[in-house]
C-alpha cells in the first residue's frame, strides 16, 4: 500500500518536469537573443581616401674618400740601401726616386758582359769573312804553284810518249812520267782545298760563333735591367704614407721598401640600403659633401658607369657598400676625409600613399582597414619611407583604391568585421602635398658651401 503511494507521487513529479522543461529552454532562448543584441555595438571612425603622388627618389648615405691605388713598393734585386730620399708624407710625381740599392756590383757586371760581346763579334765577324789577306795571297801562290808544276808534269810525260813510240826510252820512263803527273794533280787539287777553306769558314763555325754573341746580348740586357732596379721609383703620382726599410739596411728580392697611395684617382666608398641595390644602373647623379673641408661637388648621370657594389654587405644592418670612381677630383680631396651624399634615382610617378595614422601594426604584420559594407575589412600592405605624415606602401593584395574608403581616426581599435560607421561624411581625397615638386627631406641641404 506504501508502496504504491510512493509511485504515485513520483509519477506526479516527473509529469511535472516534463512541462517544465519546455518553460525553461523558451525563457533560456529569449536570454541568449537578448545577451547578444547586447554585444552587438558600432564604432564611430573616421575615413579617408588613398593617395597617389610623384616622388623623388633618392637616399641620403655617409662615407668617406679612399685612394684608387694603393700599393707596397718592394726590390727586385738584392743589396744594400744606399739611400731612401723619401719620408712619410711626401709627395711624388710618377718615376721620382723612392729608394737606391747600391749599383755598384751591377755596373761591374754590364761591363764586364759589354767587353765579352765586343771580343765575339770580332770573332763572328771574321768567320764571315774568312782569312786574311796576306794569308790567302799566300794560298793563291801555292795553288798557282802547284798548278804549274802539274803543267810540267804534263808536258813532259807528251815528250816520252813520243819518244817511247821511236824507241828511243823505254817504256819505264813512260811509267814514271805518269806517276809524275798523277801526283802534281793530288798536289793542285789539295792547294785548292784550301784556298777554298780560308776563303769562307765552315757554316757550323759561323752559327758557333753567333749563338754565343746572342747569348752575351741576352745577358747584357738582364745585366741592364738588373741596374735599372736597382733604383727603385714610384709608379704612380701619389703621397708616401710609410717607410718599411731604412738606409743601409740589405734587402733581397721582394723586401718592402715603401707604402704609397695616389692622389690622381680618387673613390668614394658609401653605405646604403639594400634595397637601393637594383637601382643603381639608374642613378641620375649625386651631390657631395665634404663638411670637413667646406666642399660642395656634384655628379650627373655619368656617375652610373663609375659605381660598382663591393661583395661584403653589412650582415647586421643589411646594407651594401657601393664604390664610386671619381673623375677628376678636386686638388682639395684627400683620402680618409669622411663625406656625405644624397644619391637621386629620379622620380617615381603615382605612388601610392596613405595617412600615416592609418597604419596598424600587430600580430599579423603592418595592415589598414578599410570601410566596406559598413564594417571594418582588413588590407595588409608593406609600408616604407613616411614623408609628411604620408607614408609610402605597397598594395600587393591589389584592394585599395582611390574609391575606397580608408579608416583612418578609430583604425586601431577596429578589428575584421566590426561595424563601423563614418564620423565624416565629406573624406578629404586632395594630395596635401607633392614629394616630386615639395620634398621635405630635399629642404634639409646643408648651408651653402663652395663647389669645386
Amino acid at each position: 500500500m506504501k508502496y504504491n503511494k510512493f509511485l504515485r507521487h513520483k509519477n506526479v513529479l516527473l509529469c511535472l518536469l516534463i512541462l517544465s522543461l519546455p518553460m525553461q529552454a523558451s525563457c533560456g532562448g529569449e536570454d541568449n537573443v537578448a545577451a547578444k543584441k547586447k554585444r552587438e555595438f558600432t564604432l564611430p571612425v573616421q575615413i579617408g581616401k588613398v593617395v597617389y603622388m610623384d616622388v623623388v627618389d633618392q637616399v641620403r648615405t655617409i662615407g668617406n674618400i679612399q685612394a684608387d691605388q694603393r700599393v707596397t713598393i718592394t726590390t727586385e734585386v738584392k743589396g744594400q740601401i744606399s739611400s731612401i730620399p723619401v719620408e712619410e708624407g711626401t709627395p711624388v710625381k710618377k718615376g721620382d726616386l723612392l729608394a737606391l740599392i747600391d749599383p755598384r756590383e751591377y755596373d761591374l757586371e754590364l761591363g764586364r758582359l759589354k767587353t765579352d760581346l765586343a771580343v765575339a763579334s770580332i770573332e763572328l765577324e771574321k768567320a764571315n769573312e774568312g782569312l786574311r789577306p796576306q794569308d790567302k795571297e799566300k794560298l793563291e801562290a801555292q795553288v798557282n804553284a802547284d798548278t804549274s808544276a802539274y803543267e810540267l808534269a804534263v808536258k813532259e810525260k807528251t815528250r816520252i810518249e813520243q819518244l817511247v813510240d821511236q824507241g828511243f826510252v823505254s817504256q819505264s820512263d813512260m811509267d814514271q812520267a805518269t806517276d809524275r803527273v798523277r801526283r802534281a794533280g793530288d798536289v793542285l787539287r789539295a792547294s785548292k782545298a784550301t784556298l777554298d777553306a780560308g776563303m769562307s769558314s765552315r757554316e757550323e763555325d759561323i752559327l758557333q760563333k753567333n749563338s754565343a754573341v746572342e747569348g752575351i746580348q741576352k745577358r747584357i740586357d738582364i745585366a741592364s735591367l738588373n741596374v735599372s732596379k736597382a733604383s727603385i721609383r714610384a709608379p704612380f703620382t701619389g703621397v708616401v704614407i710609410a717607410k718599411k726599410i731604412e738606409q743601409g739596411a740589405f734587402a733581397g728580392p721582394g723586401t718592402p721598401v715603401v707604402e704609397m697611395i695616389g692622389s690622381s684617382r680618387l673613390k668614394a666608398v658609401l653605405e646604403m640600403p639594400q634595397d637601393y641595390r637594383k637601382k643603381l644602373n639608374n642613378l641620375q647623379g649625386a651631390e657631395f659633401l665634404v663638411r670637413n673641408l667646406n666642399l660642395r661637388f656634384k655628379y650627373g648621370k655619368e656617375l652610373a658607369k663609375n659605381i660598382r657594389v663591393i661583395p661584403d654587405a653589412n650582415i647586421y644592418s643589411g646594407n651594401i657598400k657601393v664604390q664610386i670612381d671619381l673623375k677628376k677630383p678636386g686638388a682639395s680631396l684627400f683620402p680618409g676625409v669622411n663625406l656625405e651624399a644624397v644619391m637621386q634615382f629620379g622620380t617615381r610617378k603615382n605612388v601610392l600613399h596613405v595617412p600615416s595614422i592609418s597604419l596598424v601594426i600587430g600580430d599579423k604584420g603592418t595592415v589598414v582597414y578599410i570601410m566596406k559594407d559598413k564594417a571594418a575589412h582588413l588590407v595588409p600592405v608593406k609600408a616604407f619611407k613616411e614623408r609628411n605624415e604620408y607614408v609610402e606602401i605597397e598594395d600587393f593584395t591589389h584592394q585599395l583604391g582611390p574609391k575606397v574608403d580608408l579608416i583612418l581616426r578609430g583604425s586601431g581599435a577596429v578589428f575584421p568585421g566590426a561595424k563601423v560607421f563614418p564620423t565624416n561624411l565629406s573624406p578629404e581625397t586632395e594630395t596635401p602635398f607633392n614629394a616630386a615638386s615639395k620634398n621635405p627631406e630635399a629642404d634639409k641641404e646643408p648651408a651653402k658651401t663652395p663647389e669645386t
